[in-house]
């Protein structure tokens, strides 16, 4: 649920917007699962079958009413950032010239000059949105956004500016580019910069930002573990596309800019789980496209569930959607997939890996969590956490408790929450058209291929909060769906929200399979979700098993 309190970049509106987030985080803790400030709008994350949304609206407004006018407060910390304007630091600065009708030069002196305020964090881990840019500066976002851009780049878009803590896709016009680390998952204080924070750019030479890039980052001292004793272990022998670690996901830190991540098919991975005989969330491998080869070097009870990879142990072939023993010195391979995307396998006990931020899931954009932050390679180790319990016998469950994988996705969406930034024949564009998913998909979003949907002015607004589910209409018209990984906050309109059980279904899909969208009410993905979670029940039952469905906040 968005609360916005204004309708532009503003210092007193942001400081409304962190004031109620502080009242919010104190007095409906127990209601709230997340709270993400914006610029002007503050992003409330609940269960709604816990608590009604109109309920949290009327106790939120009631909050909201308890909040005098106020502005920023005047003492803030100043960081100051050093910058290496133009070239190749900065490739649109020409271009920002040509628009604003200055030169260059002017073009970096006056971005420079300004001191500016950090309204929020998001998008990536510390990227900072940065209010008080001059006027003049002010520029339109890429029709179609990058899909790499370094760390450290300084960017602008509309009013606003701010700093790519990671290599990522953006739509930002690109100005320079500082040498200090903005997000550094191995110092102690991983975020350069905190909301509310005041920033002072710097313009340096080419030869000054290698120097100051040479510096030696500050490591965080070495996750401890068990001993390698008390583990046991696999051994990665092939890799496969893409595996990674994946658990439920790393929640509660969207407001300093990290994505949730975590497991894309959420329910093939709770059910993976459910059968290994994991308490729900257990950290397990997710595999892409084409899977893994195994080899355990100690006796385990393993679980697959999700795209079909033709499975073999020891050259046999065994059932996707079941779980079976695995003994010491046995190697289980997967190849491509068959049907759908994505494989889960969970082993009983768990991966063995250290918790990053909450989580061990793998976020690699970052390099948190997981195995270094990576996706596996040929020769890893990974560890096993013990068993909690003896293994049960071999087991599956029926066909009908997965989700159905093939060449069409349906989707059912929910209009929002800017629909009315588009045209009604855009909106008749997007429920009466069908999508075919481009080579441009991966657990940060899906772009599709299709009929554009027609905005009504254009497709910018003031960034605001993002989750997965969120389908962003960028200036060429057509959707790209927000996925696990995807960015925390963002500067293009969004006309629909595709509803979380359905979410897996886009998972596994690939290239060139079509999607079509359904409009969908508040009342009908409320069902859908109880739907989800009464299967997994169903599924307990089955197995004689206890335990809470699948979760994405």
């Amino acid at each position: 649920m968005a609360v916005e309190l204004g309708e532009a970049i503003d210092d007193g509106v942001n400081a409304r917007v962190h004031r109620l987030a502080a009242l919010v985080r104190r007095e409906l803790a127990s209601q709230v699962r997340e709270v993400v400030p914006t610029y002007r709008s503050l992003l409330l994350l609940f269960d709604p079958l816990e608590i009604e949304r109109e309920q949290l609206q009327r106790r939120t407004e009631r909050l909201l009413a308890r909040l005098p006018p106020g502005r920023a407060p005047r003492k803030a910390r100043v960081v100051r950032v050093p910058v290496c304007y133009g070239g190749e630091f900065g490739p649109d600065l020409d271009f920002l010239a040509r628009h604003t009708g200055l030169t260059p030069d002017r073009v970096v002196e006056l971005h420079a000059s300004a001191t500016y305020r950090i309204h929020m964090l998001g998008f990536t881990p510390g990227f900072p949105y940065l209010a008080g840019m001059p006027p003049a500066l002010k520029a339109p976002r890429l029709d179609e956004p990058r899909a790499r851009i370094p760390a450290g780049t300084v960017g602008i878009a509309g009013g606003q500016t701010g700093i790519y803590p990671l290599e990522s896709p953006g739509g930002w016009r690109l100005v320079g580019r500082t040498p200090l680390r903005v997000f550094d998952p191995t110092s102690p204080k991983p975020f350069l910069f905190s909301a509310g924070d005041r920033l002072r750019f710097e313009p340096v030479s080419p030869e000054e930002f290698r120097r100051i890039e040479a510096r030696p980052a500050r490591a965080r001292p070495p996750a401890q573990g068990r001993g390698a004793g008390e583990l046991r272990s696999v051994s990665v022998m092939k890799p496969g596309l893409l595996t990674t670690v994946q658990d439920e996901g790393r929640h509660g830190y969207r407001a300093f800019g990290v994505p949730v991540a975590g497991a894309m098919d959420r329910l093939s991975f709770a059910l993976a789980n459910l059968l290994a005989g994991n308490p729900p969330g257990t950290a397990a491998l997710e595999m892409t496209l084409l899977g893994a080869a195994l080899r355990f070097e100690h006796p385990a009870y393993v679980a697959l569930c999700g795209a079909d990879m033709g499975p073999k142990l020891d050259g046999v072939p065994v059932a996707n959607g079941s779980a079976f023993k695995v003994s010491a010195g046995s190697e289980l391979s997967l190849g491509p997939a068959i049907t759908g995307c994505r494989t889960y396998l969970a082993i009983q006990g768990g991966i063995e890996v250290p918790e990053v931020l909450g989580s061990r899931s793998t976020y690699t954009r970052a390099g948190l969590g997981g195995l270094a932050g990576r996706a596996l390679r040929a020769g890893d180790t990974l560890s096993l956490s013990p068993a909690r319990t003896p293994p049960p016998p071999a087991r599956a469950l029926p066909a009908g408790f997965f989700s159905a994988t093939g060449r069409e996705v349906r989707l059912r969406a929910l209009l929002g929450p800017q629909d009315d930034l588009f045209l009604g024949e855009g909106l008749s564009t997007l429920f009466a058209s069908t999508y075919e998913v481009s080579n441009r998909n991966d657990r940060m979003g899906y772009q599709l291929e299709g009929p554009a949907i027609q905005h009504r002015t254009g497709p910018d607004i003031v960034s605001d909060a993002l989750c997965p589910g969120a389908i962003q209409v960028p200036g060429r018209g057509t959707p790209i769906v927000m996925m696990a990984d995807c960015q925390t906050t963002g500067g293009y309109a969004k006309v629909a929200t595709v509803i979380g059980p359905d979410l897996a279904r886009l998972a596994q899909a690939r290239r060139g399979d079509s999607v079509r969208f359904a409009a969908c009410s508040q009342e009908e993905a409320l069902e859908a979700l109880r739907a989800e979670r009464d299967l997994f029940a169903r599924a307990s039952a089955w197995l004689g098993e206890s335990g809470r469905g699948p979760r994405r906040g």
